[in-house]
């Protein structure tokens, strides 16, 4: 009876050595699959930006056909500093100890890599009823197609979040005459400026076949960020996303683009990039190119 019941105890339990060997099999397995959900990471961000993107362009879309308007208290990307609009400053991470720079960077544009897109290097602070070249009534284009303000970023202050721009601020009246139509502008040879030849400039990938120049009858780009005081929210959209990638410590919102007419007819949306200044077509490249082996879809 008394050995009967040793072997059943014995049937009923591991050994040691047999739960190390379970351990070392888990801990194998697991260390395989985290670094295939590592891998993955990239992928993720890739694919919802790329999303976020062309469902921010629907969404302005759709409340155009609601409102018979452009949304109104779009992020200005524009610092109010004395009375002169800039656009977004870079500063310095609070307690860093070196200048403005990719890893140390706490408030602004986003500082692209060594093959990213600067976009603060791409815009410009651009009174529109005051451009005169080429000459025309840009103000009236854009203000037109229903932009009666856009909201400038928060001053700031150590350690502020650059994505809760224009919660703390008055909007930005927009007008054609003496109180001025100030915007942020894409930098175009179109416009007299000096266009990046590398990192992918962003006229060249709204317009890629004009070398920097914008087409007959547009006079200038116009980019607005989708922040938090957009009327998009709530009439077409929940809330304003944000770059999956951003921590906070540079502005993370989704930028879009608006062609300018000299014609004067209502300005008209062509594009929408992270706030790299990254489109679509990148993202979508960017997600195929980090998928586990290099591996490629389609």
């Amino acid at each position: 009876m008394h050995a009967r019941t040793q072997r059943r105890r014995r049937a009923g339990g591991f050994t040691l050595i047999e739960i190390i060997l379970v351990l070392v099999i888990i801990a194998t397995l697991a260390g395989l699959v985290i670094s295939q959900v590592g891998m993955l990471g990239r992928s993720a961000d890739m694919s919802a930006t790329a999303k976020n993107q062309q469902d921010i362009a629907n969404q302005i879309g759709m409340y155009f056909v609601l409102q018979k308007r452009m949304p109104t208290r779009l992020d200005s990307l524009l610092h109010d500093v004395a009375g002169t609009p800039t656009v977004l400053p870079l500063a310095t991470r609070a307690g860093a100890t070196t200048g403005v720079n990719s890893e140390n960077q706490g408030w602004g544009l986003p500082l692209g890599g060594a093959n990213g897109t600067n976009v603060h290097a791409q815009l410009v602070a651009s009174d529109l009823a005051a451009l005169t070249t080429p000459a025309g009534n840009f103000a009236r284009s854009f203000t037109r197609a229903g932009f009666v303000h856009l909201v400038d970023h928060a001053a700031w202050s150590a350690g502020g979040n650059c994505n809760d721009s224009g919660l703390a601020t008055t909007p930005r009246a927009l007008g054609n005459g003496a109180g001025g139509c100030w915007v942020a502008r894409v930098v175009t040879t179109t416009n007299g400026d000096a266009v990046p030849a590398t990192g992918g400039a962003i006229v060249r990938q709204i317009y890629p076949h004009l070398d920097g120049a914008l087409p007959d009858g547009v006079v200038a780009l116009v980019a607005v960020g989708v922040g938090p005081s957009s009327s998009l929210i709530p009439d077409t959209m929940l809330s304003a996303p944000i770059y999956p990638g951003c921590d906070g410590s540079y502005y993370g919102r989704y930028i879009a683009y608006f062609a300018v007419f000299a014609s004067g007819e209502r300005a008209q949306l062509v594009g929408v990039s992270d706030s790299y200044g990254r489109f679509p077509n990148y993202s979508i490249q960017q997600f195929n190119e980090s998928l586990p082996n290099n591996a490629r879809q389609g």
